[in-house]
């Protein structure tokens, strides 16, 4: 079983410096000032899953206080526990602890024709339509990098919203002014 718990300010920190740094690059990865500002203003849940007190994998999601709809910003399973199940098992607790109160998790992936690891990217899309969640027709650029869009139901059945202009609400809404001017885009396929 896995159980989700919220972290605090020092576990966050640990977290970034130890586990983020070596599972994310850095051209995808938020500062740590940045992300401790969104979880300061209540709007960033930073969830560990633990089995027997040890954590076995983590996830970071931008939750803005008056919306619906979650984005996945990251999620992560420890070195040691990859390849078990433990992934699947969190984003079904993900969605457990959310259901009820958001409709969806939002979930970007990188699009594989333009991912420098195609197979890679396609496994990963993969992982989370296995999992219940809807690949989409969205398709957004953001700081270089072009993903597909995922929804992750919290509930019974695909939640019905224009999935484009929420992407681009969350991230409106979460970056300051002239980042998301800059770095953020819907692709017209």
């Amino acid at each position: 079983m896995l159980e989700l718990r919220r972290m605090s300010e020092s576990e966050i920190r640990l977290l970034y410096n130890s586990s983020l740094v070596r599972d994310f690059p850095a051209s995808e990865l938020k500062s740590l000032s940045a992300i401790m500002a969104l979880h300061c203003r209540g709007e960033y849940d930073v969830l560990g899953g633990y089995q027997n007190e040890t954590m076995v994998a983590y996830a970071l999601i931008y939750r803005p206080c008056d919306d619906s709809v979650v984005l996945l910003d990251y999620l992560a399973v420890e070195p040691d526990y990859r390849s078990k199940g433990v992934g699947s098992t969190l984003l079904t607790a993900l969605r457990l602890h959310y259901a009820g109160s958001v409709d969806a998790l939002m979930i970007e992936c990188e699009r594989p024709k333009t991912a420098p690891d195609e197979l890679q990217a396609r496994k990963r899309i993969g992982f989370y339509t296995r999992a219940g969640a809807v690949l989409t027709d969205v398709k957004i650029w953001l700081f270089g990098v072009e993903y597909s869009i995922l929804v992750l139901p919290c509930s019974d059945g695909v939640p019905e919203f224009d999935c484009a202009q929420r992407m681009l609400s969350l991230y409106q809404r979460m970056l300051p002014v002239d980042l998301y001017a800059s770095n953020v885009k819907l692709i017209k396929s």
